[in-house]
């Protein structure tokens, strides 16, 4: 967004000898943070208004609350019911519901567009499995480049640090387990510690300036003991889940992990931050009821309000669930409307399998949207980010970049933001899905 610190900011770097073009080169990373993101850096920070920030930050918080109501005021408090009305598979429902506390912990983070008018809610990533919680670590080593310093000084700039966040959410999670400091593990699923290394060492990297010592470990490494769940032999107070439901759907070792943890939670002997059932909450399935006429029809004109202000237009295009309004109709505005909309399933992560509306033709419009039946994927109504144009330290030119947006939630409101970056002419989906995509950290103003 084009906002009069984004002008500012470009505006000083595009002068001749400018000393804030190149403060991007002059970052002082943390070492392993450096060699997991300090060569996809984008070569500016992005500003928001902090009050627009913090309101929408507000309407996720609503968003959460008035999706997680939806099980009890529309199926009977039957959380498998509210899974088959947005359209997901039984069998990951039935992983995604097992050890459900009702109502769960807000822990999130929003994938947003803005469109330079407001901020619009592409997903909501609930759940502990989140990236970007260390994202902090870009922020303060601006702040230590005197030139982008004395910036920050002068336009009152600041950010919010996820990490103490995240931080003091585990902490809580260990008050009924231990009364001192607690012994965390990252799990990942088998094979996930590899694959992704770089990204978890990062967070542990973060955990440790917050005095959290985080193991890292994977679902087969864990252990039972005394009714305590053991990481390569070591007693654990909490375990930091990143594993998802969909890894263990054909792994029956790690389901039967997964009730010990389970189990172990509810005993009190480690806890399990979170469980899987946030993630019925992060299918783009939930965005999707919240505008089908017979659930808005149950919503007061206040949850209306908000759907419509931080949501675009999403159905689920399933014609067999409760709620599943005029098929007929909206296959008929999904053809018509191709060039502004998107297909996308609702249990998905890095934009995989989404096909963008104005990047195909009709035909192969048609036979995604015939794929797409009898499964979970929503259509959405597309957002057009506004563009953020960035000095290339290097050659000097200003060019236009796209944003999506991460903001991070939880029970206190807006826990920190960070944003991916990506050139219109790279792609429609800005995920590390895509080589072109850069990280970036935002800062905020009034």
């Amino acid at each position: 967004m084009i906002n009069a610190v984004t002008r500012r900011y470009v505006d000083r770097c595009a002068e001749a000898e400018s000393p804030l073009r190149n403060a991007a080169r002059k970052l002082s990373l943390p070492a392993v943070y450096s060699q997991s993101f300090g060569q996809v850096l984008l070569d500016r920070p992005l500003f928001a208004d902090r009050t627009e920030t913090e309101e929408f930050a507000g309407d996720l918080r609503s968003l959460f609350t008035l999706m997680t109501s939806l099980p009890a005021r529309l199926y009977g408090g039957d959380l498998r019911a509210y899974c088959a009305a947005i359209g997901m598979d039984d069998r990951l429902a039935e992983l995604m519901c097992r050890g459900s506390v009702q109502p769960p912990v807000l822990h999130a983070r929003a994938d947003a567009y803005h469109d330079g008018t407001r901020f619009h809610l592409l997903e909501l990533n609930a759940g502990s499995e989140l990236g970007g919680t260390d994202t902090a670590q870009q922020n303060r080593a601006w702040l230590r480049v005197p030139e982008f310093a004395a910036f920050a000084e002068e336009h009152g700039l600041r950010h919010l640090d996820t990490a103490p966040r995240v931080a003091a959410a585990l902490r809580r999670a260990a008050e009924p387990v231990t009364g001192g400091e607690p012994v965390v593990a990252l799990i990942e699923s088998t094979g996930g510690l590899a694959a992704h290394e770089h990204v978890f060492t990062a967070v542990r990297e973060a955990m440790a300036a917050e005095g959290i010592t985080l193991l890292l470990g994977e679902i087969h490494e864990l252990a039972e003991r005394n009714g305590k769940i053991t990481l390569r032999g070591t007693p654990l107070d909490v375990i930091l889940r990143y594993f998802v439901a969909g890894e263990l759907l054909d792994d029956p070792t790690g389901q039967q992990v997964l009730d010990t943890l389970i189990r172990a939670d509810r005993e009190g002997r480690t806890a399990l931050f979170l469980p899987l059932d946030s993630g019925v909450y992060a299918s783009k399935g939930s965005l999707a009821l919240l505008h089908d006429p017979a659930v808005r029809a149950e919503l007061t004109e206040a949850e209306r309000a908000t759907v419509d202000r931080a949501v675009p237009w999403t159905r689920l295009l399933d014609e067999g669930r409760q709620y599943a309004g005029d098929r007929a109709g909206l296959l008929a505005r999904c053809h018509a409307e191709r060039e502004e909309l998107v297909l996308k399933p609702g249990v998905g992560y890095g934009g995989v399998g989404t096909v963008i509306g104005h990047e195909t033709d009709d035909a192969a419009w048609a036979e995604a949207l015939e794929r797409a039946a009898g499964g979970d994927a929503v259509v959405q109504r597309r957002v057009r980010p506004a563009p953020e144009p960035v000095v290339d330290a290097a050659t000097g030119r200003t060019e236009e970049w796209a944003a999506n947006w991460g903001v991070f939630v939880d029970g206190e409101g807006y826990a920190g933001g960070f944003v991916r970056a990506l050139r219109p002419g790279d792609g429609a989906v800005i995920s590390f899905s895509n080589p072109g995509t850069r990280s970036s950290c935002v800062f905020t103003a009034d």
